[in-house]
């Protein structure tokens, strides 16, 4: 990851390191205004994305886009085996409509996309489970239309639909990330920004302005090896980063 990056990556766990202070917590943990807990929440699950992709790329084994792709890939090839399975059963059955419904080839599945291609697996799973279960499970069985082969489409169906359809601000900063770390790091910083307008509100005692002053500091972004310890050296008339206040959320 690029030295900017992980700079960013930094500052954000400093901050979310700062309000994880137990006498932090007292001051804004589901406090006026309740908002800034929801917030800090969502901001936590962000970074978590941000540092899990990070670590994926340093890995060598990916980003988010190329996971969605191979998750996708083995949804369709799971979804291919079992319908043709399926359809041969069905169509040995004489039941010609629903063999039609899962006669599907491979080049059929690779044209689905998220939503249409995890329905179209469902129904696939749907059909599978209610033979499995009937009377002919046993005489199904021998076509490949098996517990095992419902529970290995299943599966994988649940990992596709884990990268399409995650909840809220982690399905965003996914498909952020699908367009590189600039734009899901920019997303993020909003969401952090958005602390920055509330965390104002704290000020009304000593501690809230004692955790105020703290989260600007930890808000700067100093160099990568800053750990946000210890004092800071300033150069001859220049104040050091702590005394510098971070530019107003916008």
């Amino acid at each position: 990851m690029k030295t900017e990056f992980d700079i960013r990556l930094k500052s954000f766990n400093r901050s979310l390191t700062l309000l994880d202070v137990p006498k932090n917590v007292a001051v804004w943990k589901d406090q006026a205004p309740e908002i800034f807990t929801t917030k800090q929440g969502e901001a936590v699950i962000m970074v978590a994305a941000l540092e899990e992709a990070a670590m994926n790329q340093e890995a060598g084994l990916g980003g988010v886009a190329e996971e969605k792709d191979r998750e996708e890939t083995e949804l369709e090839d799971a979804a291919f085996v079992l319908s043709q399975a399926l359809g041969t059963w069905f169509t040995d059955q004489k039941h010609e409509s629903d063999a039609g419904e899962v006669d599907l080839t491979i080049s059929d599945w690779r044209q689905m996309r998220d939503q249409r291609l995890l329905a179209k697996s469902q129904r696939v799973i749907d059909l599978a489970k209610a033979v499995v279960a009937g009377p002919d499970g046993v005489a199904a069985a021998k076509y490949g239309v098996t517990t095992e082969a419902v529970t290995t489409l299943t599966k994988e169906r649940a990992d596709y639909d884990h990268i399409v359809n995650a909840p809220g601000v982690a399905q965003s900063l996914r498909r952020a990330l699908t367009k590189g770390f600039r734009p899901a790091f920019n997303l993020v910083e909003s969401k952090f920004k958005e602390l920055d307008s509330l965390i104002i509100q704290f000020g009304r005692t000593e501690e809230g302005r004692s955790m105020i002053a703290a989260w600007k500091d930890a808000r700067l972004k100093k160099g990568a090896g800053h750990t946000g310890s210890g004092p800071e050296t300033a150069k001859p008339g220049v104040p050091p980063e702590s005394a510098v206040t971070p530019a107003p959320a916008g």
